[in-house]
């Protein structure tokens, strides 16, 4: 009988806590990548803009990939030192890591030294962020198996999706799958955005390299966007030189 009422109980309980998580503990980083993609490190496809989705990625001026201008003749938000934002950290080429605890997962990046939380408790993706738009996001995981799924709303849409200028707005709605496989993690995007795209697109697979703890990438640094430091940076490179050589 005792057997039996445990088996119930089991069988009753959410799917999601049944699943077994995957370890994804760790320092992480991306190995490279994207060279030679058309419009967006995260594809190698063409992305399916919509009208107003291609307008405001022709609005974008990076300062890097193939649209790439002179950066003083850019408008990347990072120029004024905003942060880099969720997914333009997730695709660019420096570590983070993986904190697991029991109701949420901790992820810790090193460039700006911003942290995110996805909450594995079994609370729903809200409908509305009230206080947001974010610019990590509001972030709702649960385990299919060994994967992590990982969903998020709330983004402010003033960032880019990567450095090359790929835009959402803030009513996008991103799926993250995540998978340990050996001493790699494989992610892919799914993302959900009508406003910008004329359909739900996918990514191709990022794939993340555990670091060792004794190596120069095993533990985060500091590297945060100082307005005073970006200031003083555009003053004495990115603006002098995009006005050409300089003549004594």
């Amino acid at each position: 009988m005792r057997f039996s009422i445990l088996l119930l109980s089991l069988l009753l309980l959410p799917a999601s806590l049944l699943a077994q998580p995957a370890d994804l503990n760790g320092v992480w980083l991306r190995g490279s990548g994207s060279q030679g993609y058309p419009m967006s490190q995260w594809s190698a496809e063409a992305l399916p803009f919509s009208t107003p989705g291609k307008a405001q990625f022709d609005s974008n001026i990076p300062g890097k990939g193939p649209r790439q201008s002179m950066p003083a003749f850019g408008n990347d938000p990072l120029g004024d030192a905003n942060p880099p934002g969720l997914y333009r950290t997730l695709v660019y080429g420096r570590p983070w890591e993986f904190i697991q605890l029991d109701n949420k997962v901790i992820q810790i990046f090193e460039w700006g030294k911003h942290w995110r939380t996805i909450w594995t408790d079994g609370r729903e993706v809200p409908d509305v962020i009230v206080a947001g738009p974010y610019w990590y996001g509001y972030s709702v995981g649960e385990w299919e198996g060994d994967v992590l799924v990982v969903k998020t709303v709330g983004l402010d849409g003033r960032a880019w999706l990567d450095e090359w200028g790929t835009p959402f707005s803030d009513f996008a709605l991103i799926e993250e799958r995540w998978q340990r496989v050996g001493d790699t993690l494989e992610m892919t995007l799914t993302v959900n955005d009508p406003d910008l795209y004329s359909q739900v697109w996918t990514s191709d697979t990022k794939v993340y390299n555990l670091q060792a703890p004794d190596t120069l990438n095993g533990e985060l640094m500091e590297q945060i966007f100082a307005p005073i430091d970006e200031m003083e940076f555009n003053r004495t490179i990115r603006d002098p030189a995009a006005s050409g050589p300089q003549t004594q």
